[in-house]
């Protein structure tokens, strides 16, 4: 898949002008017809744009075949007249709760510019082709307006910009988010759209600070992509979001620390030619209306969300190996099984998506994944430093691993705040925070200077994903969540503590705190892990450890990152 990518960006002058045309606008059916008419590719590319890429008579015929396959696939799968009950939409608009059209694609900008990226719940091809051509396929007026009212998080109304609404962007939300529900009633769940939309509808629950509540949607989500989803759909289509639907569960779970629904994982990830496409599709650093004119960079999206995918099977089974074995069944060489495949994992990352690529590593979804990897690691270990059968020296480096782990998580959010801020940060990206910093000032023997600076930037970070009109709500009952975390360390509390903080009323409490995280803290708890370690776990530890670091392991890959085997050998020879 890599390569082929790559001879697309090589070779393609006029057609990759062509394929992003088709997969990011409406021309789709007329572009297949003037093709099949004849037109030269050329002719078709100069009409959308001038192209500096190259002549076609330079692409080569593997190329030329597998562009071939792209058109016919989207003639296939991308058609909105491909699918169960299809026809023209009924309901004359998507939405009832504006008539702008220019605030609706506003708002569909901010979710697929910053939402789509992390949580790809649906095919971005099949959604447009449903909704340009105003058919109740692909797309459902509920799902427009749950994507708008996730959106509405995302959205400030700034100087310049005048919609026609007079509502702000949280009473905007609550509307869409009321029609979405309304438009769902009676839906049948086994129709696609409808599994989408509540999949969108947890996220906006989220979002509120309303995480207990939004349990529900994922779950009904869940069951329903396992069991009756119509037959008709494009298998793309239909598998993408099965994915979706299973990353997310497993992410809200990394969090929560609940087993996910074990429904059926797809086959693959292999999603022909659209995967193709949609990692050739641009991503645009977008924000407002004056960042229509920023620069585009490729996405590469279908490659994060299939690392993604990989990444959250790992995080899915350490949660059945903590939170679902049986009292002292899990052994040292287990957890220790864990841990080499999450370093195998990111060892395997495709060049395009690792941080070593100076271009692609500042995408925010590509920094938003390996933030998840580091704070799965610590959630692997963090267990054992509760763990009192371990040796002094062995928690001394247990502690170390972990913080190693802790310190990356934390520089990756400085540079996302940097390039975006966090005011356009998804909603899970607090709890690796929280996590990411609680192993800091818990564990870290800093001087107490430096853990305030780690207490504050924590906050101001949590603050500005709460800024706006509608922010992240659950930002001020996760402030509090850890401004009792950072008193019970005895870390100094920053002198602008107060600024900091996002003050509601009335303040957060109890309630608050198990609305956003579904337990009174978000800190994980460790006694049933603890519990599941066997008799000898303690004294096989350094042996499964040595044995690791030598190479002896289960599995059939090279265990080849540096920092891993460096952090090994650490533990080893003190």
């Amino acid at each position: 898949m890599i390569q082929r990518i790559q001879e697309l960006e090589s070779n393609y002058g006029y057609v990759e002008r062509i394929i992003r045309a088709l997969s990011s606008n409406g021309d789709g059916p007329e572009i297949i017809d003037r093709l099949r008419n004849g037109e030269s590719y050329q002719s078709i590319a100069t009409e959308l744009g001038d192209s500096s890429l190259g002549d076609l008579a330079d692409l080569s015929p593997k190329s030329q075949n597998y562009f071939s396959l792209a058109i016919k696939e989207y003639d296939k799968d991308a058609s909105a007249e491909s699918g169960p009950a299809s026809g023209p939409f009924k309901g004359g608009r998507w939405t009832t709760v504006t008539s702008d059209e220019a605030l609706i694609d506003h708002l569909l900008a901010l979710y697929f510019t910053w939402v789509h990226p992390m949580h790809m719940l649906f095919s971005r091809p099949h959604f447009l082709a449903s909704y340009n051509n105003r058919v109740d396929v692909y797309c459902t007026a509920a799902l427009v307006n749950a994507i708008c009212a996730m959106a509405c998080h995302l959205f400030d109304n700034v100087p310049g910009e005048h919609f026609q609404t007079s509502l702000d962007p949280g009473e905007l939300s609550g509307k869409f988010l009321q029609e979405a529900r309304s438009l769902i009633q009676g839906n049948r769940v086994g129709k696609l759209a409808v599994v989408q939309t509540y999949a969108v509808m947890f996220l906006v629950e989220l979002s509120a600070g309303k995480g207990a509540n939004s349990t529900s949607y994922i779950r009904v989500a869940a069951d329903a992509i396992d069991q009756r989803i119509e037959a008709g759909y494009s298998t793309q289509a239909a598998e993408m979001t099965r994915w979706g639907i299973y990353s997310l569960s497993v992410d809200w779970a990394q969090f929560t620390f609940q087993v996910p629904t074990l429904f059926q994982i797809p086959p693959s990830l292999e999603i022909r030619p659209f995967g193709i496409i949609q990692d050739m599709e641009p991503w645009q650093l977008y924000r407002h209306l004056s960042d229509q004119a920023q620069p585009e960079r490729q996405s590469f999206i279908i490659l994060t969300a299939s690392a993604h995918a990989k990444l959250l099977r790992i995080i899915h089974d350490t949660l059945a190996l903590f939170y679902h074995s049986h009292e002292g069944s899990v052994s040292a060489r287990e957890l220790m099984v864990q841990y080499e495949r999450y370093i195998v994992w990111k060892d395997n990352l495709p060049d395009e998506i690792a941080m070593a690529n100076a271009e692609t590593h500042q995408l925010p979804h590509v920094i938003a994944l390996h933030v998840q990897y580091q704070t799965a690691v610590i959630q692997l270990f963090r267990p054992l430093l509760d763990f009192r059968q371990l040796s002094a020296e062995a928690f001394d480096h247990v502690r170390s691993l972990v913080l190693s782990y802790a310190w990356t998580g934390l520089d990756l959010f400085k540079t996302y705040q940097e390039l975006y801020t966090g005011r356009f940060q998804h909603a899970l990206q607090a709890y690796s925070l929280l996590h990411i910093a609680d192993a800091l000032i818990r564990f870290d023997r800093f001087p107490p200077e430096s853990g305030t600076k780690v207490v504050q930037f924590t906050m101001k970070l949590l603050r500005e994903m709460a800024d706006g009109r509608c922010g992240f709500a659950a930002s001020g009952p996760l402030q509090e969540a850890f401004r009792q975390a950072a008193v019970e360390c005895h870390i100094p509390l920053p002198d602008d503590i107060d600024s900091l903080m996002k003050r509601t009323s009335p303040p957060p409490g109890f309630d608050g705190i198990i609305n956003a995280t579904t337990r009174l803290s978000y800190i994980q708890p460790v006694t049933q892990p603890i519990r599941s370690f066997n008799s000898s776990f303690a004294l096989e530890l350094e042996d499964e450890w040595r044995r690791f670091a030598e190479g002896d392991s289960t599995s059939e890959s090279p265990v080849e990152d540096r920092l891993g085997v460096m952090k090994i050998n650490a533990l080893l020879n003190g």
